[in-house]
């Protein structure tokens, strides 16, 4: 790996016979291009976030309509379940009315023999 560094230092070291505006000019340039990717990034961003908004708006509305949806079916069961307690309690009432409890015997039919 050491080796690797060494080579790539020398490689980015200004030869002795360099013109200096030639190296300045150089790093300049490198440092603008810099600046131009960064601020490319910063726009790539920045518009990323702004369109992810829409997306994250469509979410929550879905997701309280899902709820919305959710509650009311609890509701619902909640509702279909109180009824038939009372369809329940109102069918054993009127069958505790019209029926009549009472034990009975057969006879011994002397006829049938």
């Amino acid at each position: 790996m050491l080796i690797y560094i060494r080579q790539w230092q020398e490689k980015i070291k200004p030869q002795a016979g360099a013109n200096p505006f030639m190296i300045v000019l150089s790093w300049l340039l490198f440092g603008l291009f810099l600046v131009v990717a960064l601020g490319l990034g910063l726009i790539f961003l920045l518009v990323g976030w702004i369109l992810l908004l829409p997306v994250l708006w469509r979410k929550r509305r879905q997701i309280k309509q899902m709820w919305q949806f959710n509650k009311a079916a609890q509701q619902a069961q909640r509702d279909a379940k109180q009824r038939y307690q009372q369809q329940r309690q109102q069918a054993s009432d009127r069958a505790d009315d019209s029926v009549i409890d009472a034990e009975y015997t057969v006879k011994n039919d002397d006829t049938s023999r």
